[in-house]
C-alpha cells in the first residue's frame, strides 16, 4: 500500500462513497497471460480507455503479481489488470465488493487482496469473493494493507484504526485501549502501513495523528515538535500499558503530523511522505526536516518508492516525479542529484498517485484522471487515453 491530495478529507470522503456487496461472479475473459518480453512501444498499444460520462478518479494503488500481471485500483472504476497484452477491467458486476479501490497486495497464498469501499475483497485468479464473512466487516472503507513477514493481515479503516488478522483471529489493534493513542477520532484515519527490515510495523497518520512505531511489544508514537527543526531528546517521554501492549510517547521528532506514505530505503531509513513540510527520513536516531530546501521542502508528495537501483521516486500532488540518487552525493538536498519529470516530459498528468517498478526496471505512474505512463529509463509511453462516446 494506501495510498493523496489536493484535498485530503474531501477527497478521501468522494473516494469512499458507494456501497455494493460482492456477488461472486465469475469473470469471462482470456486466462492470464505470463509477460516474458517487454511491450512493444512502437505504434498502438493497450490503454486505459476512460470514456466520457465515467468517475473522473485517480490510479490509487499498483502491484505486480507472481505471474507478471499489473494491477491498479482506481477510486470509482473499480481496478484493472494489464497481462501485457489487453488491460481488463474488474467492477462491481464481476463479483468486486465496490468499485472504489483504494489498495491492493497480493499474499503469500498467491491471492489477490483490494481494498474496497465495502471491505476487502479477494480474487483466486477466477472469482472474487469477500475476504471476511461479517457484515460489520464489509461495511469498513479500507484505506490500507500489509501482509506481514509471519503471514498476518494488517489492514486500516476509514475512522475506525488498525486491524490484525492472523488467519484464524481478527483483532481490533490500536483502538479499543484506554491510552491517548487515538483519542481523537480523526487520528484513527491511518494513511499507511509497512514493515520494516527489523520487523517493525509502521503506521502513518494523514489527519494529524503522526507516525507509530510498533515492534510487538511496545507501541512508540512520534509527534511534530513545535520546531520543526528542532530533534533531541528530553525527559517528556509518557508510557501506557495494558496486558499486551506498551505505549510511549518518543522524544524523537517527526516533522509533521499529517503524512500521506511511508517507505524503506535499502539503508535502513524510513521516507516520510508529508502533507505540510515535504520529505522527511528517519535514520532511526533522528529525524531530519527539508522544510527550507529548494526540492524537499516544497514539493507535495504523496507516494514514495525506491527502485532495484536505489534510486527513490516522489510522485507529487501537481509537480509530477521527482528522482533522487543518494548514490551520487552523500548529503541530500544539495539538489545536483534531483530530476523532475512532468507532462513536458511526457508524463500522462502530473498528479501522481501510484508507483510500480516491474521486473524489467520499467516504472509505471499512475495518476489523475485514471492517466498510466510507463517510462523505460529514457522515454514516458501513455497507457491511457480518454474517448468521447
Amino acid at each position: 500500500m494506501n495510498n493523496h491530495f489536493l484535498n485530503i478529507n474531501h477527497l478521501l470522503l468522494s473516494l469512499l462513497f458507494f456501497v455494493t456487496s460482492c456477488n461472486g461472479q465469475v469473470k469471462t475473459d482470456p486466462p492470464q497471460v505470463i509477460i516474458n518480453q517487454q511491450i512493444p512501444i512502437e505504434g498502438d498499444h493497450p490503454k486505459i480507455v476512460r470514456t466520457q460520462g465515467a468517475s473522473s478518479g485517480n490510479l490509487t494503488c499498483a502491484l505486480e503479481d507472481r505471474d507478471g500481471n499489473l494491477w491498479f485500483s482506481t477510486d470509482g472504476e473499480g481496478v484493472y489488470r494489464f497481462d501485457g497484452k489487453s488491460f481488463t477491467n474488474f467492477t462491481s458486476k464481476d463479483g468486486l465488493l465496490n468499485n472504489t479501490t483504494t489498495t491492493i497486495i497480493q499474499d503469500k497464498s498467491g491471492h489477490i487482496l483490494i481494498g474496497t469501499n465495502a471491505g476487502i475483497c479477494k480474487y483466486d485468479g477466477k472469482i472474487f469473493s469477500k475476504y471476511f464473512e461479517s457484515d460489520t466487516l464489509n461495511n469498513l472503507r479500507i484505506i490500507a494493507l500489509l501482509e506481514d513477514r509471519d503471514g498476518n493481515i494488517w489492514f486500516s479503516a476509514m475512522n475506525k484504526g488498525v486491524y490484525r488478522y492472523d488467519g484464524t483471529k481478527l483483532s481490533h489493534f490500536l483502538y479499543n485501549y484506554k491510552h491517548p493513542i487515538f483519542a481523537d477520532k480523526q487520528e484513527k484515519m491511518i494513511s499507511d502501513i509497512i514493515q520494516d527490515k527489523k520487523g517493525n510495523i509502521w503506521f502513518s497518520s494523514f489527519n494529524r495523528g503522526g507516525a507509530w512505531r510498533y515492534d510487538g511489544k511496545t507501541l512508540t508514537h512520534f509527534l511534530p515538535s513545535a520546531d520543526y527543526y528542532s530533534f533531541f531528546e528530553d525527559e517528556r517521554s509518557h508510557a501506557y500499558s495494558d496486558s499486551d501492549t506498551k505505549y510511549v510517547h518518543s522524544p524523537d521528532y517527526i516533522t509533521d503530523d499529517m503524512i500521506h506514505s511511508m517507505t524503506e530505503d535499502t539503508s535502513g531509513n524510513l521516507w516520510f511522505a508529508t502533507r505540510r513540510h515535504g520529505i522527511c527520513i528517519y535514520n532511526g536516531k533522528i529525524f531530519t526536516s527539508f522544510k527550507g530546501n529548494e526540492v524537499f521542502g516544497k514539493i507535495s508528495p504523496i507516494t514514495i518508492l525506491e527502485d532495484k537501483k536505489g534510486t527513490i521516486w516522489l510522485g507529487t500532488e501537481e509537480s509530477g516525479v521527482f528522482s533522487y540518487d543518494a548514490r551520487l552525493n552523500d548529503e541530500v538536498g544539495q539538489g545536483k542529484t534531483f530530476k523532475n519529470y512532468t507532462t513536458t516530459d511526457g508524463l500522462v498528468n502530473n498528479s501522481v498517485r501510484s508507483i510500480l517498478e516491474d521486473k524489467y526496471g520499467n516504472l509505471w505512474f499512475g495518476t489523475r484522471w485514471f492517466g498510466l505512463s510507463r517510462f523505460d529509463g529514457k522515454t514516458f509511453t501513455t497507457f491511457s487515453e480518454y474517448k468521447e462516446e
